[in-house]
């Protein structure tokens, strides 16, 4: 499978609701006009098709078919309600229906035509397009009831309009696969940092769930039980996905393979789909349970289930929101800034995500890990430059659950350290002496997930869904 391929794996295909408005009244008075607009809807429909599954209860034209609207989004457990007006229609004919469902609303100003000949057009021709008339009138009725909603307007041929619904629509597929999996914790945070412990109450408010949080002893046990088998099948893998140093042995590896499987058994047992573990030991096997498990999370972040060192749960979901949105996710915290060249050099020691490397990654064994006990084995590639997303999961400033805090950058080419971790060039989009304090001002942890692309539409689509507070810097 390629990177590519395994980034788009665990994207979620939404379940997406169309609601069709038309008005009554023009159906008999203008030949046509009917068979005009259901032909505009079905190409829409279909185009959507193409973005996840879709489901709507046909041309609403009544307060009566709006009621039955509702009944029927709800009875389908949509994860995004888009509404198309057909020509002016009263907002009678959408707004019963609304009321009845609590997902992201989006209105489609669009249409199949970019222009046309108003010199010459009839009333027919006319009230097709005349779809804009109605959505102030939506929009007004959505603030008085208040509901949040976008309107997304654009012609049919474009792409920017249709990236702007296809992330609509991922980010709230995202949320509803999101607010299901479960997170988790083991051991406990690292000793003094005051942003890494969570509120599990806010968890809880969020999701409906408390954190999933298995013992040391359960990796510690699945380590002792690894067969020569299953240590060979690994070595071997590993010899696959890493360009590994020649002075690595497989006797180097022995323990890290261990853990890897040990690893998986346990986040598998539990499902858990994002956690943070961190635990210092006295004895030196609990230690490296912890030390050498660089390979062993890093391979989880690649199939979806991210870890995060030093205890940081909040910024493995962030990263397994970034995983739901095809965008990967590697936890990173500010290394340094290059003052002469405006950028922020980010990254992080353990584990990372393969899936962001721009080529074969390295396996190389380090002496020391920076700022922790232990030695071992260590991963190290070249972040794919380009477009990325900053993400950070705050508690703070926060409400009843979640914040989530975000910027767009992009990730570009130059000197980055030589210390065994993955580290990149992060150019973001404003002077970095704005940025950071605009950034701090946010209170968020010190560290953040990245992730490829811009996802700024989607995560804010997300954060609806979930109802967690969103801050752009």
């Amino acid at each position: 499978m390629t990177t590519s391929e395994n980034l788009k794996a665990r994207m979620v295909r939404p379940r997406i609701g169309l609601l069709p408005s038309g008005h009554l009244m023009y159906w008999d008075q203008f030949a046509g006009l009917r068979d005009m607009c259901q032909d505009m809807c079905e190409k829409v429909q279909d185009r959507l098709g193409h973005i996840g599954e879709v489901v709507s209860p046909g041309l609403v034209d009544t307060r009566e078919k709006a009621l039955e609207a509702g009944r029927f989004f709800q009875e389908q457990q949509i994860d995004i309600l888009l509404v198309l007006p057909l020509g002016y229609t009263t907002g009678i004919v959408v707004l019963p229906c609304v009321e009845q469902v609590s997902v992201p609303i989006r209105i489609l100003n669009t249409h199949l035509d970019s222009s046309y000949d108003f010199k010459n057009a009839d009333t027919t021709t006319y009230l097709y397009h005349e779809g804009p008339c109605c959505i102030p009138e939506y929009a007004a009725g959505l603030v008085n009831m208040g509901r949040k909603f976008k309107v997304r307007t654009g012609p049919f041929g474009s792409d920017r309009f249709w990236g702007e619904v296809t992330a609509d629509c991922l980010g709230a597929g995202a949320g509803r696969a999101f607010r299901s999996m479960n997170a988790g914790v083991i051991g406990q945070t690292y000793t003094g940092m005051v942003d890494m412990p969570t509120d599990e109450h806010r968890w809880l408010r969020a999701t409906g769930n408390l954190l999933v949080r298995p013992e040391v002893e359960e990796i510690e046990e699945a380590c002792h039980r690894v067969t020569q088998k299953q240590l060979e099948d690994m070595y071997g893998e590993f010899r696959e996905t890493y360009d590994v140093d020649e002075t690595v042995t497989d006797e180097h590896m022995k323990l890290s393979a261990q853990l890897a499987i040990a690893y998986e058994e346990v986040i598998m047992k539990h499902d858990i789909h994002s956690f943070g573990y961190y635990w210092w030991g006295e004895k030196e096997l609990i230690t490296q349970l912890r030390a050498q498990s660089s390979l062993a999370v890093s391979r989880l972040a690649s199939m979806g289930r991210p870890g995060v060192t030093e205890g940081d749960v909040r910024t493995a979901m962030a990263m397994k929101i970034l995983d739901l949105l095809g965008a990967g996710g590697m936890f990173v915290e500010f290394f340094a800034m290059d003052f002469d060249a405006d950028i922020l050099l980010m990254g992080h020691d353990g584990p990372a995500n393969i899936n962001m490397s721009a080529g074969k990654p390295k396996l190389q064994h380090l002496e020391v890990h920076h700022g922790k006990t232990g030695h071992g084995l260590g991963i190290d590639f070249d972040v794919r430059t380009g477009p990325v997303t900053l993400l950070n999961m705050s508690q703070f400033d926060a409400g009843d659950t979640f914040k989530l805090i975000y910027s767009i950058g992009e990730i570009v080419p130059g000197d980055i350290l030589s210390i065994g971790n993955p580290n990149c060039r992060v150019k973001v989009n404003k002077p970095i002496h704005e940025f950071f304090d605009d950034w701090c001002q946010q209170a968020p942890s010190h560290h953040l997930a990245i992730g490829i692309g811009d996802q700024s539409e989607a995560i804010e689509a997300f954060a609806e869904t979930m109802g967690f507070k969103t801050a752009r810097v």
